[in-house]
């Protein structure tokens, strides 16, 4: 058995966690987002799970915050020793509330996407993960009073500049 082998019956717990700022020209946005997974491995090469997270967010004195559930798979690749490639579907729904005009609003969104990456165990219990780009659709609703928008977002970006790193724990 190799040092690190993935096996059915393993736990995977890994999420994201983001903060970011900006200031453009007096335009101040910030937000905070945290998206812990959890998932179970069905066979040595597939893992199912779920998705619980949180998103807070400003623009201009504006609040935003939302929650989201939803569901991946992740379906492994092993190449050498300890190294995994993957493909990781989501699908993930939201809510929650953006401050308008010195009301409430209301929002709602559904996100479907396709992500490629790549585990390394650094031991049999913890992985470096990293994970670039995405295919992708989203769409969000937001209702303030009889007023509704709709924004719908869809993508393809392989591009090595939107890289995403994390760790995981493994319960075997």
């Amino acid at each position: 058995m190799a040092f690190a082998q993935i096996q059915k019956g393993d736990i995977q717990i890994t999420g994201n966690v983001g903060i970011q700022k900006t200031n453009n020209s007096g335009t101040e946005t910030s937000s905070f987002s945290l998206l812990p997974k959890a998932g179970v491995f069905v066979s040595e090469t597939t893992s199912l799970g779920g998705i619980v997270g949180y998103t807070s967010g400003k623009f201009n004195g504006s609040k935003s915050d939302r929650f989201s559930l939803g569901a991946y798979a992740r379906f492994h690749k092993p190449m050498v020793e300890n190294f995994y490639l993957y493909l990781e579907p989501s699908l993930t729904f939201g809510f929650g509330n953006r401050e308008v005009g010195g009301g409430d609003a209301d929002i709602n969104s559904f996100d479907v996407r396709l992500a490629p990456g790549m585990t390394y165990f650094l031991s049999p219990k913890f992985a470096l993960d990293m994970n670039w780009g995405m295919l992708n659709y989203s769409k969000e609703t937001t209702k303030f009073g009889t007023v509704e928008t709709v924004n719908e977002n869809y993508g393809l970006n392989l591009n090595m500049s939107n890289i995403n790193l994390g760790v995981s724990f493994y319960i075997r």
